[in-house]
């Protein structure tokens, strides 16, 4: 038998000043083990917290960016959580995590947009037997390219919204169902991606303002009217 050398990655998982941690072994401020911690994540040792903030600015724009939110319950779990989690996997150097959750906001976002249509056939709520009755299967189990479909056929969606939802699915589907050649620039996909996942809350919430006041389109106001309280009206 020959003997021959293999280069391998021992505990390629391993995240070792946590492994220390754990062992009780690491006698360090807590500001040190954070640095160290960023250094491992971003894979900078000499200024790791200024590869955060560069990256930072590169998906940060106020102009496009979801500015107010109903603090509705659904819409943070689903929606808003899972895009933050997008822009934080960017700026930490994962780029491939950033479209994967930022893929996962647009296909909530269909979700989302069908659940405040509130589609009715004669009348009734489209529930889950007529679903399946006239789509073949409930929306939530269709593919996103079928939802957005189903959706075009009950309402007038925006041509850039419905391109949106394209994109963004295509960018996901390169990136989690194929082996990406290394020379690909994943960065600047992972930026698109958040951009589109953006472009997708902000329009589908269509918030507006008016004398200082929050104006909610009809069908968002009645998602969210569980979080709504009444104040009377204005005195004259």
């Amino acid at each position: 038998m020959t003997n021959v050398r293999m280069p391998v990655f021992l505990r390629p998982l391993a995240i070792p000043i946590i492994d220390d941690l754990l062992a009780g072994s690491l006698q360090r401020p807590a500001e040190a083990v954070a640095l160290e911690l960023l250094v491992g994540f971003v894979g900078e040792r000499d200024n790791p917290v200024e590869v955060v903030r560069g990256r930072y600015r590169q998906v940060t724009n106020e102009e496009k960016d979801p500015i107010v939110v109903p603090q509705h319950e659904a819409l943070m779990r689903h929606i808003v959580r899972p895009l933050l989690e997008a822009k934080q996997c960017y700026i930490l150097r994962m780029p491939v995590a950033c479209i994967a959750q930022a893929g996962l906001v647009g296909e909530m976002v269909a979700l989302w947009r069908f659940r405040m249509l509130q589609p009715t056939v004669d009348g009734r709520a489209l529930s889950e037997d007529l679903q399946k009755l006239i789509l073949g299967r409930e929306f939530d189990k269709l593919g996103q390219e079928e939802r957005v479909r189903v959706l075009r056929g009950l309402e007038d969606i925006e041509p850039d919204v419905v391109s949106a939802f394209g994109e963004l699915r295509a960018l996901r589907r390169k990136y989690l169902h194929f082996m990406v050649d290394q020379s690909v620039d994943v960065d600047s996909d992972a930026r698109r991606a958040l951009q589109y996942a953006a472009l997708l809350v902000v329009r589908t919430l269509g918030i507006t303002f008016a004398e200082g006041k929050l104006v909610l389109p009809d069908r968002v106001a009645r998602y969210v009217a569980d979080i709504v309280r009444q104040d009377g009206p204005d005195e004259g």
